[in-house]
């Protein structure tokens, strides 16, 4: 075989790869390539790639691959699908665990974990990304989106998120300024007055009967009267209304005995609440 139709050969193979890079997502009218850069354009993700692959995921293919590793582009999808392909993990989940359990975003647990174990925020991402969902503009702007269903807003105001990771006027937490997200707790069982506080107008303040003198006066513990093993079965059913979670006195520990709005307690005699 000759020198010239040796190089002839190649150039033809040359040829057709260059003619089907060129081709890449041009079966989608949403995809934006760029033929002659050989790229999608600059403002490609977040918004827009995500509008093509829910119009026809197949011609990501095209250039990613039947499984989206790589394919002719050598770009894998897995450089933000970090959980998995898109193509078998639909929805949130090959971004976004559910809830997050990472620690690089946008899988980053942080407090994900403790928030998903309460029945009303369970999975359910809206609770504090409202119009952030998928599909929407602000889902794939780069920025994480804190924004809190109005049902979660305290009596104080409207809850939002602060520049130190914290939140404010979170009905769930009393309008009380939260921990950070990057990991702070609340002990349920022994800091009581992070969220519930004395006096304030929000749902959850202890402001009825003699609860002043026995916080205030005497410095006694919420878990002086109340039992936290009975509480747990109620507490956080229903954060996003302001109903009581269940009858304050059927949390009241196995020491005294509430009825009729009396107490008796082994301190002292029964006393009017």
């Amino acid at each position: 075989m000759s020198q010239i139709m040796i190089i002839g050969r190649y150039s033809f193979l040359l040829l057709i790869a260059l003619m089907a890079f060129a081709g890449c997502g041009t079966s989608n009218d949403q995809a934006s390539f760029d033929a002659d850069a050989g790229k999608h354009a600059s403002d490609w993700v977040y918004a827009k790639h995500a509008a093509a692959s829910n119009v026809d995921i197949n011609s990501c293919m095209e250039c990613h691959g039947s499984d989206l590793a790589g394919g002719l582009s050598g770009v894998s999808c897995g450089q933000c699908h970090l959980n998995g392909s898109p193509l078998t993990m639909t929805g949130c989940t090959s971004c976004h665990g559910k809830p997050p359990t990472g620690t690089v975003a946008p899988n980053r647990s942080l407090s994900h974990p403790a928030h998903n174990a309460l029945p009303n925020v369970s999975n359910v991402c809206d609770s504090c990304h409202s119009g952030a969902g998928t599909s929407t503009v602000n889902h794939y702007n780069g920025a994480v989106d804190v924004m809190f269903l109005s049902v979660y807003n305290a009596k104080s105001g409207a809850a939002v998120r602060n520049a130190d990771g914290t939140c404010s006027k979170v009905s769930c937490h009393g309008g009380q300024t939260t921990p950070t997200w990057s990991y702070g707790i609340i002990d349920v069982n022994t800091q009581c007055t992070a969220c519930h506080a004395y006096g304030t107008a929000e749902d959850n303040s202890f402001s009825s009967g003699r609860h002043n003198s026995h916080v205030s006066t005497y410095g006694f513990v919420c878990t002086k009267c109340h039992d936290t093993a009975k509480l747990a079965t109620s507490h956080f059913t229903s954060l996003n209304t302001s109903t009581m979670e269940g009858p304050a006195s059927a949390t009241l520990n196995s020491s005294l005995t509430y009825t009729g709005g009396s107490c008796t307690p082994a301190c002292h005699v029964t006393r009017s609440w």
